[in-house]
């Protein structure tokens, strides 16, 4: 094979693509347009005004040319108050996403954000903010999480802020997907290293942000484009001849010889509140391998190399395996989602071959195995399995590392290899604890995570299959999971391609990427990305094990020494991001040492201008608009992701932790000293079984966010269960319900304090305990004002208060 061609992504990344056809704009009929021009507004039921909200709305416009994609997400920023604002944001992103520009508009003047380090950033956009200039900061939290600050909103102002990054997609049997996140589901903070990051205030049920979105794909995928699906939305897909409109989950055929369509969003008020995901598939074998490149005078040269694999290859026997079942049942799964994890997991087990032995798991605050050890696939066993997981309940917290451990602890089995599968959405905060723990205690295991939900943490998810070695499937609420329990079986039969090896002859390919090339489980191209400092002739000869047998293959590749894709270049950077990462998650366990990491992957993302934990863009406008710099800052409430319940997850209509009513109580485990939910029969998850638990001792009051009792549930207690009830429940209001810069706090403090509802005799109440109030804004249900540090416990216990941050 000889690749000589830059194709697919190098034209999106030149910016030269520009399809034929005019732009068809959304309608916007919305109840808020009854409100004031630029208002935002909270819609409840019937339409009822609520709050106001400074985020006006998301407008995203991907191109899509072959393997990857260029997006363009602008958010726009309004002051609907009479008092300047700061804007904070969080949002998704993809977690695969290489975000190499910011941009703020502000009025017609544009100003191009800088890459900074994280601190720096920060350092100049608090100096700007405090002398009144409109200033932007884009922080990463996590790969897929991201915060955008906008400071100095003066009233009636608008403020535009546009982000850039380019990806490949994602390519499987024959179907390329497009994903685009719009929610970050509620996160379980209870192991976070950083609540504070991750955590932002939810819509209360039954209301609405305001905010919408836009959303345009213009695919260009180099071949005729013969079906299309888009699996959460109603969208419409125009090609140059025909229309057509996309209703669920359900493929559409469509005819666009030429490979070029246009996918837009049919409602012009959609929420954003589950992922968008575009499916289409390219007619029979025209989807081809590509080699594109990117030669800089400075940096050198760069490549990614995507590689169709061989044809699989038939089974002739299949080694007998150890199947463990992981389920997740915290509260974010409570409802549908449980069902739907339920329904996989039964069908899953009905696949199981006569030699296989098998376990179920299942973990929110506690974790409990059908059994002490895996079984034999026996009917009697897999009746009890059935019972055991029909029997399961979603309440809690999400103990997910634990999960992870007993499924892969105690591997003594050598006949047979342990394949885990893990059901979860993946909404925690201590992604890199659990990341640190497979990549250590996998040992012979693999290890197959299925996303449910419609807006799950994909970052997560990835990775845990990534470390395990396995591979990810997503199952929606509104699919069947029949397709990936097809496609689990296909995987785990034979794979078709694992151990490869990449290695290079000829000119001077250096840090070739991933370090270790995953194995292909199905018929998706392996990814290679690399350096090179010479251009000219170069071999690749790539090898493995194809089914039981050697395999290799040797590939010509001309490198240029001139060529024009700067992406390309970002493409490594993130992926040599990722590769650092991954080498020391936690920065105590491996021979490089956390400052020296630290330091590599942001002078790497420094160079290349991108966006990573330790990096940042600022941007700042140079004229003060606010004399003084006061102003309020205001959190812009999200979306509850779709299929979320919040009775689950962060409480009742109000936003209010929920008080569990008696026979869903808490009570303390007799064996060990564990804090377990009952209901259902059996430990707090439903059912019989094996009790794991989790160490009451080490669960501290944000892991009790969701769980607080009700004065009669107290009643049920021994009083030294009682007082360590309420002890937790004390923690916990002051832990989630206070800031973790107020915490940190001695003195005297500016707050503002927002409630459920400006109730007189709770204000009353609340400036009794020492809060002294300046100000109130009834839209937001805030008040400002300032106390002493010591106050905010007493605060933060009261009933109606949702919050307290920092003025």
């Amino acid at each position: 094979m000889r690749i000589i061609a830059a194709v697919g992504l190098g034209a999106i990344i030149a910016g030269s693509l520009v399809l034929p056809g005019r732009h068809v704009p959304l309608s916007r009929h919305n109840p808020q347009d009854d409100a004031a021009p630029g208002q935002l507004t909270i819609i409840g039921k019937g339409g009822k005004v609520g709050g106001l909200c400074p985020l006006q709305g998301t407008k995203v416009n991907a191109e899509v040319t072959g393997f990857g994609a260029k997006v363009i997400v602008v958010q726009t920023f309004t002051n609907p108050t009479s008092q300047a604002i700061e804007a904070v944001y969080t949002f998704p992103l993809p977690n695969d996403a290489a975000v190499n520009r910011m941009r703020m508009k502000v009025g017609s003047r544009v100003i191009e954000g800088e890459i900074k380090k994280r601190e720096e950033a920060r350092a100049i956009y608090d100096e700007a903010r405090a002398r009144g200039q409109v200033a932007s900061l884009l922080d990463q939290e996590r790969p897929n999480i991201f915060t955008q600050s906008v400071a100095n909103i003066v009233p009636g102002a608008k403020v535009q802020i546009e982000i850039t990054y380019v990806q490949l997609l994602k390519y499987e049997e024959g179907q390329f997907e497009f994903n685009f996140p719009m929610v970050v589901g509620p996160r379980f903070l209870g192991n976070a290293p950083d609540p504070g990051k991750i955590s932002h205030p939810i819509t209360p049920k039954g209301t609405r942000s305001g905010a919408n979105i836009e959303l345009t794909v213009d695919v260009n995928a180099g071949a005729p484009i013969q079906e299309a699906r888009s699996v959460l939305h109603e969208a419409r897909v125009q090609s140059e001849d025909n229309t057509w409109t996309l209703h669920g989950a359900n493929a559409q055929p469509i005819q666009a010889e030429d490979g070029r369509i246009r996918v837009s969003l049919l409602k012009a008020d959609e929420i954003p509140n589950r992922d968008f995901i575009l499916r289409y598939r390219c007619a029979t074998n025209t989807v081809q391998s590509a080699f594109l490149a990117h030669s800089d005078a400075k940096k050198g040269g760069f490549f990614t190399l995507i590689l169709m694999p061989p044809k699989a290859p038939t089974a002739e026997q299949i080694a007998p395996k150890e199947m463990i079942f992981v389920m997740d049942q915290s509260g974010s799964q409570s409802g549908f989602p449980i069902q739907k994890s339920k329904e996989l997991t039964l069908k899953l087990i009905k696949t199981l071959r006569p030699d296989d032995t098998f376990n179920v798991i299942g973990f929110n605050n506690t974790i409990r195995s059908l059994w002490p050890e895996p079984q034999p696939n026996l009917e009697k066993n897999i009746s009890a399995a059935e019972s055991f997981i029909k029997d399961m309940d979603a309440n809690g917290g999400t103990q997910l590392r634990e999960g992870v451990i007993a499924a892969l602890e105690d591997q003594r089995d050598s006949r047979r290899l342990r394949i885990v599968v893990f059901n979860t959405d993946g909404f925690v905060g201590d992604e890199k604890m659990i990341l640190d723990t497979i990549q250590k205690q996998r040992d012979r295991a693999r290890m197959f995570t299925f996303g449910i939900g419609n807006g799950v943490n994909r970052y997560l998810i990835d990775a845990m299959s990534e470390e395990g070695k396995g591979d990810a499937e997503y199952v929606t609420l509104a699919e069947a999971a029949d397709g990936a329990v097809e496609r689990f079986i296909k995987r785990t039969r034979t794979p078709i391609l694992t151990d490869i090896r990449a290695r290079f002859e000829g000119s001077q390919v250096e840090q070739v990427l991933p370090a270790a090339i995953p194995d292909v489980f199905s018929e998706k191209p392996v990814v290679i990305y690399g350096r090179y400092r010479t251009p000219g002739h170069t071999r690749l000869v790539l090898s493995g094990t194809l089914g039981r047998s050697p395999w290799s293959q040797t590939i010509d590749i001309d490198l240029p020494a001139r060529a024009d894709a700067p992406a390309i270049a970002t493409l490594w950077a993130r992926r040599k991001v990722d590769d650092l990462t991954r080498r020391n998650y936690l920065g105590d366990a491996y021979d490089v040492p956390r400052s020296s990491q630290k330091d590599d992957i942001t002078n790497l993302a420094l160079e290349f201008g991108i966006m990573t934990e330790y990096t940042s863009f600022v941007a700042v406008e140079q004229r003060v608009v606010n004399v003084g710099g006061k102003q309020r800052t205001v959190q812009v409430t999200v979306e509850m992701a779709d299929g979320v319940s919040y009775e689950g997850t962060v409480g009742d209509a109000t936003g209010n932790v929920l008080r569990k009513s008696r026979s869903v109580g808490y009570q303390i485990q007799p064996s060990t000293p564990t804090l377990g939910r009952t209901g259902g029969g059996g430990a707090g998850l439903g059912g019989s079984g094996y009790f794991r638990g989790a160490k009451f001792e080490s669960m501290n009051g944000a892991v009790l966010q969701q769980l607080e009792l009700s004065d009669k549930d107290f009643s049920q207690l021994s009083p030294p269960d009682r007082k360590t009830a309420l002890a937790q429940r004390r923690e916990a209001r002051y832990h989630n319900r206070v800031s973790a810069k107020l915490r940190a706090a001695t003195g005297k403090v500016e707050v503002q304090v927002r409630l459920k509802s400006l109730d007189p005799a709770l204000i009353q109440k609340l400036k009794a305990l020492g809060l002294k109030v300046d100000q109130k804004d009834t839209g937001l249900k805030i008040l400002f004002g300032s106390c002493n540090s010591k106050a905010l416990i007493e605060l933060a216990q009261q009933p109606g208060v949702l919050r307290i941050d920092e003025l």
